[in-house]
């Protein structure tokens, strides 16, 4: 069970501020494919499967409707990356199935998901006569290309900072846009390697982090208590 600063918090969030900063680990979520009328039936796949895998060319296109997927990138050493989360409304394979090349990484679900699968020889066919498909999937893209520019940034940061990013993305807003607290969903070992810290790392943060707390709502504590002795002698 994750304890502070890492408690539950509502799964998906819909942002309304004006605050301008685009999630670096929060997953976007989209759900205007629910109106599109040319997608096949969702296909439900259990956790822990890899729908693409990396150095193959993808042979179809799953439009992800529930549930959360990682991409994972293995390095000439055998070492594994996460290169980040994604949600419902992203099409895996999507890429590489257009550009007829075979995948950089591979996708794995995280939790037991739905897709729209669609074969990759259809999919261009598709974009191409739906406007609204087309629109969603160059959303998709551009939120991709911000996700992954501003997760880049942050990886040159503390990990420390990187933490505190993670966790301040679970409660701060944006204008338009919905994403996904994947905290629920990961374990300790995913969450390290989203952050790029190693576990071990990870839990000695997270002792910090709540013993700052705790130091904290001490404080607050007598504070209150001074405050109400005061009060008493008035």
């Amino acid at each position: 069970m994750w304890g502070w600063p890492l408690r539950w918090k509502p799964v998906v969030t819909t942002h309304t501020s004006t605050s301008c900063q685009f999630p670096a680990y929060a997953p976007v979520v989209s759900e205007a494919f629910e109106t599109f009328q040319c997608l096949p039936i969702g296909t439900r796949i259990g956790s822990g499967v890899f729908i693409v895998e990396q150095g193959m060319d993808p042979c179809s296109v799953y439009l992800l409707r529930e549930g959360l997927v990682k991409l994972v990138h293995v390095n000439a050493d055998g070492r594994e990356t996460m290169l980040g989360l994604r949600a419902a409304g992203w099409y895996a394979g999507a890429v590489s199935s257009l550009m007829h090349t075979p995948s950089t990484y591979s996708v794995k679900t995280v939790t037991p998901c739905v897709f729209s699968i669609i074969a990759a020889e259809d999919f261009s066919m598709k974009l191409s006569r739906s406007a609204r498909m087309s629109r969603h999937f160059m959303d998709t893209l551009c939120n991709e290309l911000i996700s992954q520019s501003v997760e880049a940034q942050f990886r040159q940061n503390s990990a420390e900072q990187r933490l505190a990013q993670f966790i301040a993305e679970r409660e701060i807003q944006h204008e338009q846009l919905r994403t996904m607290d994947p905290l629920p969903l990961l374990k300790q070992m995913e969450l390290a390697q989203l952050l790029a810290i190693t576990p071990e790392h990870l839990s000695r943060l997270l002792r910090r982090a709540a013993l700052s707390q705790s130091q904290e709502m001490l404080r607050a504590e007598c504070k209150i208590a001074e405050l109400v002795a005061a009060d008493s002698w008035e």
